[in-house]
């Protein structure tokens, strides 16, 4: 399969949010991430990607989002959910997050010739045209390319 080199999925803004969190709290951090602030974020109106990346074995994070233009993420960013969940995390850093914005000028995603994580789940989520999610289980065996 051959990669596109354009910017596909209408992805067109990027936010990156600098985080230094307190060596003791990272559990209560990822906690307060997974159950709190991803969730917030789904919601957003034009958020395509969210990812919380970290630096291995140390304490720096990095969140990313892929909006669908400026105007999506300069909205979230002047919103109170923006400020709200910085806030709520501020017990966790070390220091205050900083915030790095980029045009994205190539977006690709080659999903199609990556193997699954072996960590995947047995479950896919769905979502219907109306915007409502299914769950539903997997196949065992897999289509044969």
């Amino acid at each position: 399969m051959k990669m596109s080199t354009e910017n596909s999925g209408g992805i067109r803004y990027a936010r990156r949010v600098a985080i230094r969190v307190k060596g003791d709290q990272i559990e209560n951090f990822l906690s307060k991430m997974r159950n709190e602030i991803f969730p917030s974020l789904r919601i957003q109106n034009g958020i395509r990607r969210i990812y919380l990346l970290r630096t291995p074995g140390e304490n720096e994070f990095v969140s990313l989002t892929l909006w669908d233009n400026k105007s999506y993420a300069d909205s979230y960013g002047t919103s109170g959910s923006f400020s709200g969940n910085t806030e709520s995390l501020r017990d966790f850093l070390e220091s205050e997050p900083s915030l790095t914005e980029f045009d994205v000028e190539l977006h690709d995603v080659n999903a199609e010739d990556l193997p699954p994580p072996k960590t995947a789940g047995r479950r896919v989520k769905n979502v219907t045209k109306r915007g409502k999610s299914k769950t539903k289980k997997k196949n065992k065996k897999r289509k044969s390319r």
